[in-house]
């Protein structure tokens, strides 16, 4: 129960912390604050950082949960599965963060794009 929970959230908080992200830094682009080559440069590094900062928390949350406190054969077994179970989860998260940014380049490319015809105009 308490695994299922930390694996929802794990998934669901990088999507949308990234969703909220990317409107933050779309809204500077579509403003004209901030340029599009910096926007994705930005909006790719924080992308990249935000699974593991999500998982580390999540492995930490489970292990506490799932684990408990005491010494045995047992849960040093939990705590490599649980460390392999939280690795590959991240390395799902990072492949579709990867792919999160490059949409959102090529989004704020477009913006920037737009921008500079309407100023044109």
């Amino acid at each position: 129960m308490v695994l299922d929970f930390c694996i929802s959230f794990g998934l669901a908080a990088p999507v949308v912390l990234s969703f909220v992200l990317y409107q933050v830094v779309h809204r500077a682009v579509a403003q004209g604050r901030m340029g599009p080559l910096a926007a994705s440069l930005a909006y790719g590094l924080c992308v990249a950082a935000l699974p593991l900062a999500v998982w580390w928390g999540v492995h930490a949350l489970a292990e506490f949960y799932i684990v408990g406190e005491g010494r045995s054969f047992l849960k040093s077994v939990l705590q490599i599965g649980l460390a392999f179970l939280m690795y590959a989860y991240l390395c799902i998260s990072w492949g579709l963060s990867f792919v999160a940014a490059c949409l959102a380049a090529w989004r704020f490319s477009g913006c920037a794009k737009r921008l500079k015809q309407e100023a044109a105009a």
